[in-house]
């Protein structure tokens, strides 16, 4: 099968590593592969990497011609299976380009997403919360598959080496938060419940220098059990150093990170919204509260840290749970399950069509 994965991208976040991990499953298994955005980005870099075919497309903003008509030109003279647009950016010029040629798919990766997708056959929504989110912007049932994000199981350090890496203290009770720092990840209410938990210590990681991770910085001073710890570009290989994992997210369509700690047998306490209900089973494979409740958050803290043996319970079954549900090869086959689907859907009505156009010409209509 040839596919075109359409994605603007110049930072690095999760749809970037989605998009990635999807390209380089669907490469593993015999399909050929472009990649069509920036090439100057990190997920350009990475497919280069990987020698998967990076054709570039500017994309600036939703209608930059010149973009469009080079991926027209890429879809007409390659003749792709499939051609699969990400984020808003890409639905848009995935729909535009394979207009008569091809099937155009479409992942949406937020509980904000809702715009510029009509025009693709069906939708990819990467939780049953985005879902929803599409469902109440109008989109019907039918057009919408759910496929949940999938993370590769990475083989941490041993905790002793990756406590030593971090400087954190044998017996020390330590849990992680790993995110931008942007309000809508909720460092801020990690920080003001830590306050009042002077016995258990959480780790912060990302780049704090926005606006936003220095307001954070600044209410976290004097704080001798909260930890800025920076961005680690590996930060899996380090989570066997920590008790658990912790999330104050407001806003989160699925919690890529939630199912790289599950993936590493760390139990999780995080707000109960978006897609987090679907990853974190409450009182199995961890704790939920509900969004921006400081006291609620601090009681799920203590209630992990009271028993050692439930806590190392609850972080076997998000293992197991990662193991069922999460796995990059999950993701991979469900989305070629998809296009298969997608393209024998393609193929029948284009034979409909045929079919209808040479009734016509036998009737003589097309003449008239």
């Amino acid at each position: 099968m040839r596919i075109i994965q359409v994605l603007h991208s110049h930072g690095f976040g999760g749809a970037e590593r989605h998009a990635l991990l999807l390209m380089q499953g669907l490469l593993e298994r015999g399909h050929a592969v472009i990649y069509a955005g920036p090439s100057d980005s990190w997920l350009a870099e990475q497919c280069q990497q990987n020698e998967i075919e990076v054709y570039h497309l500017r994309m600036s903003g939703m209608y930059d011609l010149f973009s469009h008509i080079r991926l027209r030109k890429l879809v007409r003279g390659w003749q792709p299976d499939i051609i699969h647009g990400h984020l808003l950016r890409g639905a848009r010029y995935t729909g535009c380009a394979a207009a008569g040629i091809a099937p155009a798919v479409c992942t949406a990766h937020a509980t904000t997403a809702g715009k510029h997708m009509g025009k693709c056959r069906r939708i990819i929504a990467v939780s049953n919360a985005v879902r929803k989110t599409l469902l109440g912007f109008g989109y019907p049932d039918e057009k919408i598959s759910v496929i949940h994000n999938g993370v590769p199981d990475i083989q941490g350090d041993s905790r002793e080496s990756a406590r030593s890496e971090l400087g954190i203290s044998t017996d020390t009770a330590a849990l992680l938060n790993a995110g931008r720092f942007i309000r809508d990840k909720g460092q801020d209410i990690l920080v003001a419940g830590f306050k009042d938990i002077p016995d258990i210590h959480l780790y912060l990681a990302g780049d704090p220098s926005t606006s936003f991770g220095r307001e954070v910085m600044k209410s976290a001073e004097g704080s001798a059990n909260i930890h800025f710890i920076g961005y680690h570009p590996d930060i899996q290989r380090l989570l066997p150093a920590f008790d658990g994992y912790i999330s104050a997210s407001r806003r989160e369509s699925f919690g890529l990170s939630l199912v790289e700690a599950s993936a590493a047998g760390l139990p999780v306490i995080a707000a109960d919204v978006g897609g987090v209900p679907e990853v974190i089973l409450d009182g199995e494979t961890g704790l939920l509260f509900p969004s921006e409740n400081t006291l609620a958050m601090k009681m799920c803290v203590m209630k992990l840290f009271a028993d050692s043996g439930k806590r190392k319970e609850s972080g076997l079954k998000g293992r197991l749970n990662y193991l069922e549900h999460f796995t990059v090869e999950k993701m991979v086959s469900g989305t070629e399950e998809f296009y298969i689907r997608i393209q024998s859907a393609h193929a029948n009505d284009s034979r409909k069509k045929l079919q209808s156009d040479c009734k016509r010409f036998l009737k003589g209509s097309c003449c008239k």
